[in-house]
């Protein structure tokens, strides 16, 4: 199977944010072609070789990381998921966790060869465990943050299809608030994009899926494949997602795995995940 990168390398906005910042990180946006179709892009941040991959929940994108990357302070790509961000849409939109091991496992070794750590978060942990069941030299240590099969929020109940387009971001804001979303404004920029005759909609494929796309991303029969990866580590935050049965049902099928508790901030995450940086 060849893969080939291509030779677009941008600035990304990232970088254009932290530009007033002192020692600024350099940030970098690259996209690979992929031979399942289209191409998947990255966000990396500094300019040496990736020591950790990253996957963002459903209706984000890599973005998502900036401020636990920026804490974090070492090599690292997040990777926008196919259907997200700039990352190319699926024509059938089956964006379905095992649909996506291939995808993802061909991005991984143009982008962070050697098998680093993959850290995933909501339906990007599901992703992460399908890329290191089915390909485990591509990825190192399986890290999942917040999420385990099974346990996702309703899938695509925040993105309904069709989404409604908007007049303005504002609008879109306000649109995610009233669904309950966390950090409505920043999603709101970041996921949305303005077409020609000025309206706003959707960035990820989600909100404009086909009629016949599958609509569960959540997929509890990966728990036989997360029980057979070696020493899993699950990063839970205080208050978080995961009950006291997701935690047990962790710990009875993934024995050698590990369990650590944070504080929902960006930098006692980057703090977990430094050790793992080589």
């Amino acid at each position: 199977m060849t893969t080939t990168t291509t030779t677009t390398t941008t600035t990304s906005t990232a970088a254009e944010e932290f530009a007033g910042l002192r020692n600024a990180p350099v940030i970098q946006r690259r996209w690979v072609t992929v031979a399942t179709g289209g191409h998947v892009g990255g966000v990396f941040w500094h300019t040496q070789k990736p020591t950790v991959v990253l996957l963002h929940d459903a209706g984000s994108n890599a973005r998502a990381w900036d401020d636990v990357l920026l804490a974090l302070d070492r090599p690292a790509v997040a990777l926008d998921l196919p259907g997200h961000g700039r990352s190319s849409r699926r024509g059938r939109g089956d964006y379905r966790p095992r649909r996506l091991a291939a995808t993802l496992e061909e991005t991984v070794r143009s982008f962070a060869p050697g098998g680093v750590p993959v850290i995933g978060t909501g339906f990007g942990a599901l992703a992460a465990i399908a890329l290191k069941a089915k390909f485990p030299r591509s990825a190192g240590r399986l890290v999942l943050v917040d999420a385990l099969p099974g346990t996702l929020s309703p899938g695509l109940r925040l993105w309904p299809s069709p989404s409604p387009e908007f007049t303005s971001r504002d609008e879109a804001a306000v649109w995610l608030e009233e669904r309950g979303a966390t950090d409505a404004a920043r999603t709101a920029e970041l996921e949305t994009e303005q077409a020609a005759d000025g309206t706003w909609s959707w960035r990820h494929h989600l909100g404009s899926l086909p009629a016949d796309a599958p609509t569960a991303l959540d997929d509890e029969t990966l728990w036989e494949q997360l029980a057979a990866v070696s020493a899993p580590l699950l990063v839970r935050t205080e208050g978080g997602p995961l009950d006291a049965v997701s935690l047990d049902r962790f710990r009875a099928q993934a024995p050698d795995g590990d369990i650590v508790t944070v504080h929902p901030d960006p930098q006692a995450l980057a703090d977990v995940l430094r050790p793992l940086t080589h």
